[in-house]
């Protein structure tokens, strides 16, 4: 009996062992960018300048999170995806909240420009998950304090700020644009180009393109989001442009 019972013991402590062993092997998918949504975009595979103060990111093949405060009392963390291999949801939305709790109201909202959002919680007033599903990708909002309905109308402009359709540039396009030095317009005021500007890190960082960035100073904003327009006129007003090397953040500026 008593060998029975060693046998039994050794066994166990193996097994445990051996999950020990298993959970160390596996990887942490995920990426901790800090407030560099230029590395989330390199993880992910796909660009999202959304334009809030205070985020943090982090990244996975396929995914994207940025957490952000809400207000004083909350913080809310937004998902993308661009491509969802789950099952189907209804009207095309899918949730990559992460977020696994049974809420008594799971229902669609729509709010009064049509725009058709999933929530989750306690009932339409009270909320911790919210999905939605655009053109350019799928979307989630997480927050543990609970949101309401004119969360959900800030939460779809700084979506259509950052998602605005951009036009990709051919080769010959690009080669133009680095060799054109001639103006740039900045709130109506036409001001020269030199060559020697460069893409500054620190809008990098907050996931502006250098295709946006070298088309802007040459007076031509359509090929950026309305995130990235406000973000490149702010740079320019701060008189951060001073040092064609230094971007005046103490940083240096995105290597071409």
């Amino acid at each position: 009996m008593k060998k029975v019972l060693n046998c039994c013991l050794i066994l166990t402590i193996i097994s445990v062992i051996c999950i020990g062993e298993s959970v160390k092997a596996m990887p942490n998918p995920w990426i901790d960018c800090g407030d560099d949504i230029s590395c989330g975009a390199k993880k992910a595979g796909f660009n999202f300048p959304l334009r809030v103060k205070k985020y943090s990111v982090h990244a996975m093949d396929g995914l994207m999170e940025i957490k952000f405060p809400l207000d004083k009392k909350r913080t809310v963390t937004v998902r993308k995806a661009v491509e969802y291999k789950g099952a189907g949801g209804e009207n095309g939305i899918q949730d990559i909240s992460g977020d696994y709790n049974n809420y008594k109201f799971n229902e669609p909202v729509r709010l009064n420009n049509g725009v058709l959002f999933d929530v989750r919680g306690n009932n339409k007033n009270k909320f911790y998950v919210a999905n939605f599903a655009a053109e350019s990708g799928y979307y989630s909002f997480y927050c543990s304090e609970g949101m309401k309905m004119n969360d959900l109308k800030y939460f779809y402009k700084i979506l259509e700020e950052a998602e605005a359709p951009r036009m990709n540039f051919s080769e010959t396009e690009k080669n133009t644009i680095e060799k054109l030095s001639e103006s740039r317009t900045v709130d109506g005021i036409v001001e020269p180009v030199y060559t020697q500007d460069c893409f500054p890190r620190t809008l990098q960082k907050k996931g502006v393109s250098k295709e946006c960035f070298d088309r802007a100073n040459l007076g031509d904003d359509k090929y950026c989001s309305a995130s990235e327009i406000k973000m490149i006129k702010e740079y320019y007003k701060k008189g951060q442009n001073k040092d064609p090397l230094n971007d005046c953040s103490g940083k240096f500026c995105a290597e071409e």
